[in-house]
């Protein structure tokens, strides 16, 4: 079964709502040009909380490794996502796409989100049968527009996981609990 993550979480009430639903993977963004920009030390305070529910994120767009490292043992996070080159271990490596797939050999986690102006929560999609080619499917986590409209689509070709943001709020940074249940009810209901 596809793993689920919700990116884009501000507060430890959406991240408690998300684990209750059985979501697998919570992410912070700490781009602080992002609008859905988090310190260091609110995410620690949320991680503590959750103790060990579910996976959580780090999203990185413009930090150095040894950045992220800091911030990543700061607030005890699972996962580093970056969307540049990097040697960091527990790393998952964003990669954006346009009109063909990027170079996505290596090992580990991979997240391919829509090469769009910003980074994340944009709810544009890129053209999803391009996955069909893609040989890291079932390492990568799909990103870029995902809702309870396409999913299915998504599914239907096998990736890791899905990743979504804008499709669940109820506004930038904060969570609509009724839209969090329609998507997981509709995952989990999925069958290939």
């Amino acid at each position: 079964m596809a793993k689920v993550k919700f990116c884009g979480m501000t507060s430890l009430d959406d991240c408690l709502s998300a684990a209750d639903l059985g979501v697998d993977f919570v992410g912070f963004v700490f781009y602080k040009k992002s609008r859905r920009a988090v310190s260091p030390a609110h995410v620690r305070d949320i991680v503590e909380r959750l103790d060990s529910r579910v996976a959580t994120v780090g999203v990185f767009i413009e930090e150095s490794d040894s950045e992220i490292e800091e911030v990543v043992g700061c607030c005890h996070l699972d996962y580093a996502q970056v969307y540049r080159p990097t040697r960091l271990q527990k790393a998952i490596k964003a990669f954006r796409v346009g009109k063909t797939l990027p170079d996505t050999a290596g090992e580990g986690l991979i997240l391919l989100d829509s090469d769009t102006a910003g980074f994340g929560g944009s709810g544009r999609s890129f053209d999803f049968s391009l996955l069909q080619a893609c040989e890291a499917l079932g390492r990568a986590f799909v990103a870029g527009g995902i809702d309870c409209g396409n999913v299915e689509d998504v599914l239907q070709l096998g990736p890791f996981g899905v990743d979504l943001v804008s499709s669940i709020e109820a506004s930038p940074g904060r969570k609509d609990r009724a839209k969090m249940q329609r998507f997981m009810e509709k995952v989990r209901a999925f069958r290939i």
